[in-house]
């Protein structure tokens, strides 16, 4: 029999982030940014199809990590951030111990300067002589610490690179010692947050542990590594995690998700949100031809007879164009992900796709700066969506345009909005917050055949008296 309830007419999600796209005007650009000079013939006639506006991720001037930003475009907010070591790991193939602390543990070398421990570099590929030495020093200090009732086990992410799992502590309420921006701050002391401080109690008293157990820990990997008379000798931790139950992307945010990664980041955050995976490695002669493939793969999916309602692409060009502080470089990266792009012009034109392109953070390509906080363009092209006078896609124009300035949770709501499932506020169709209107809320068990007769279910009242 067929249903007399009218069929989905929602559409698929496409959202292409070209990871540090934005940027800050450039002097050695006469004052324009690399995507402003870049030719984007395909960036061009999406912005002159489509809605454009600029994309702050957390508000103005507020720099951020690429993991962060993605967490809160996805449409997940209000939910807890798993930490950047455990998305690594699981991304790598690892499946962390629930309830376990664990760090991003790096291996840098270092230099003191003014009694302090300055951080020079980070192991390459010219350091892969000594990589077995290291891990081995490593693992041989960490095997034999154990103080307080605390010891470590660390877990190879890459050259250099572990995750460093605590066992018998609780709390990761910690500071970072890796200080990150090398040219500003010295190798750190890990302190408990301000918020345990202010709150007291246990919940102090077990930051406090875990601040005391890492500083003796690192302490000793850096004295073990001296004493072998390594060049790498500085230990660092950041992107503390903690392992909890299985999340489902569906769930959470109501809607089929997918995601074409090509690193372990990306891995980590599609599999700890159960969506669909498509893995297409960087290609390391031409970033471009990497995201064509994965733009090719993304459009496999939307001819899929159960294509996924929300399908993520990513690409790093941009980004690792922007950190070699060439300019030049940076122009190069975004013309050969234009050229990939360009392959949705197509599918545009069926008019059943919402499709969206932007940056995760500015990543300035002339100067000291790692991230900034500058705005990065968007452009949204949907069926209904109203036009703007915007015809380029730069910073500079998208200033202009009828999006306005977005923040990254704004992202999912507005996109599942124009693909025709606007999440109601006020609506509770299910135990969490969505981003779009649930596609499979869970049902009332009903049986399944009627009965022949319906008797109304007894009602038990006190007698009055």
């Amino acid at each position: 029999m067929k249903s007399k309830w009218p069929q989905r007419d929602d559409l698929p999600v496409v959202l292409v982030v070209l990871d540090g796209l934005g940027d800050r005007p450039c002097l050695s650009l006469g004052g324009r940014t690399p995507l402003e000079v870049a030719s984007t013939p395909a960036l061009d006639e999406l912005a002159a199809r489509g809605a454009n506006g600029v994309h702050v991720p957390f508000g103005p001037g507020w720099a951020t990590s690429s993991e962060r930003s993605h967490w809160v475009m996805f449409g997940l907010p209000e939910l807890a951030f798993p930490g950047r070591a455990l998305l690594e790991w699981v991304g790598e193939g690892g499946v962390p111990p629930l309830g376990t602390p664990m760090w991003h543990l790096a291996a840098r070398r270092g230099e003191q300067v003014d009694g302090v421990m300055r951080i020079t570099g980070r192991m390459g590929l010219q350091h892969s002589d000594i990589a077995h030495t290291l891990n081995r020093i490593l693992q041989e200090w960490t095997e034999e610490f154990f103080v307080d009732g605390v010891s470590f086990s660390i877990e190879s992410l890459r050259l250099g690179e572990w995750v460093l799992l605590a066992h018998g502590l609780e709390s990761i309420e910690v500071s970072d010692s890796d200080p990150l921006f090398d040219h500003m701050h010295p190798w750190m002391l890990p302190v408990p947050l301000q918020e345990c401080v202010i709150a007291g109690g246990r919940r102090l008293v077990e930051a406090q542990r875990t601040a005391d157990a890492l500083k003796a820990y690192l302490l000793g990997a850096h004295a073990s590594l001296v004493c072998a008379g390594l060049e790498i000798t500085v230990p660092t931790t950041k992107w503390p995690s903690i392992a909890g139950q299985p999340l489902s992307f569906l769930d959470l945010v109501g809607v089929q998700g997918a995601m074409v990664t090509s690193s372990a980041l990306y891995r980590g955050l599609a599999r700890t949100l159960g969506m669909r995976e498509i893995d297409v490695a960087v290609t390391a002669e031409d970033a471009g031809l990497g995201l064509s493939a994965r733009v090719q793969s993304a459009i496999r999916l939307l001819g899929e007879e159960q294509r996924p309602d929300f399908i993520h692409v990513h690409t790093k060009a941009p980004d690792e164009a922007g950190h070699t502080k060439k300019p030049e470089a940076k122009i190069a990266a975004i013309e050969a992900c234009d050229a990939a792009i360009a392959a949705f012009i197509d599918i545009i034109d069926r008019g059943d796709l919402v499709l969206a392109v932007t940056g995760d953070h500015a990543t300035p390509s002339e100067g000291l700066l790692m991230h900034s906080g500058d705005p990065t363009p968007i452009v949204v092209v949907a069926p209904e969506q109203r036009k703007d006078s915007v015809r380029e896609f730069g910073e500079t124009a998208a200033l202009s345009g009828a999006l306005g300035s977005l923040r990254a949770a704004d992202i999912a709501p507005l996109l599942h909005g124009l693909a025709r499932r606007p999440f109601f506020v006020g609506h509770r169709p299910g135990a969490s917050i969505k981003s779009a209107l649930p596609l499979s809320p869970i049902a009332m068990p009903v049986p399944e055949t009627e009965p022949i007769y319906l008797v109304r279910p007894q009602i038990m009242k006190e007698s009055s008296r």
